[in-house]
């Protein structure tokens, strides 16, 4: 990626989250080659979407955290975290959350193992497992990217989040959300990523939340 386009690409970000520190811009800056790298040997991002690596995902996973603030000390888990996302910009974010990313495929892992360590993130741990195999009421946030209809993504979050005001799941989905919304039986908090975010790419993109407190709600 030219370097004229990775500070572009980092001031994009900037417009949306002006007081990142010097230690979150650098680690902002090197996405770019990390991801390019990794992407030549293991597809963790879409080869279409690799050029666009800013918009289409660090600043997609970054809209949770226009809504939503993690905590210092809490935890955050990103279930089916494939390349990273959101887990590794949201961590960037925030740096004195912690953040635990996992995934059923071991390659994904690695490369996220890598991407962690190079970027020196002591506060993110990923992890090959499904979200079944962890602990009851382990995390106060999950944090999902189009991995699963709504519906089971709760099956699998529900018991790991712990049953405290404020809780819940967060995903980022895309397109006619209808369907999904009415099987799981429950209204979640909807925001819509276009008005947040302004830009063509986000059109039909929306960040769902739903509270622990809802979970008598779901079928």
């Amino acid at each position: 990626m030219p370097e004229q386009d990775i500070r572009d690409s980092v001031e994009l970000i900037l417009s949306y989250f002006p007081e990142l520190t010097l230690t979150q811009k650098s680690q902002f800056t090197a996405l770019a080659e990390l991801y390019h790298f990794w992407n030549q040997r293991i597809n963790v991002i879409s080869r279409k979407d690799i050029h666009a690596l800013y918009e289409r995902h660090v600043l997609h996973a970054l809209s949770i955290g226009l809504c939503y603030h993690f905590q210092p000390q809490q935890q955050v888990i990103d279930i089916g975290t494939g390349g990273g996302f959101p887990g590794i910009p949201l961590a960037i974010l925030f740096p004195e959350t912690s953040f635990l990313l996992i995934d059923s495929i071991g390659k994904k892992i690695r490369v996220v193992q890598d991407i962690v360590q190079q970027l020196k993130l002591t506060h993110v741990e990923a992890r090959q497992m499904r979200a079944e195999q962890l602990p009851e009421a382990c995390c106060h946030y999950a944090v999902s990217r189009a991995v699963a209809p709504l519906s089971l993504l709760w099956k699998w979050a529900r018991h790991i989040i712990k049953p405290m005001n404020g809780n819940g799941l967060i995903c980022l989905k895309g397109g006619d959300l209808s369907v999904e919304i009415q099987e799981c039986g429950c209204q979640p908090v909807i925001h819509d990523l276009y008005k947040l975010l302004r830009r063509d790419y986000f059109q039909q993109k929306y960040l769902l939340f739903v509270s622990i407190h809802q979970a008598e709600s779901f079928k």
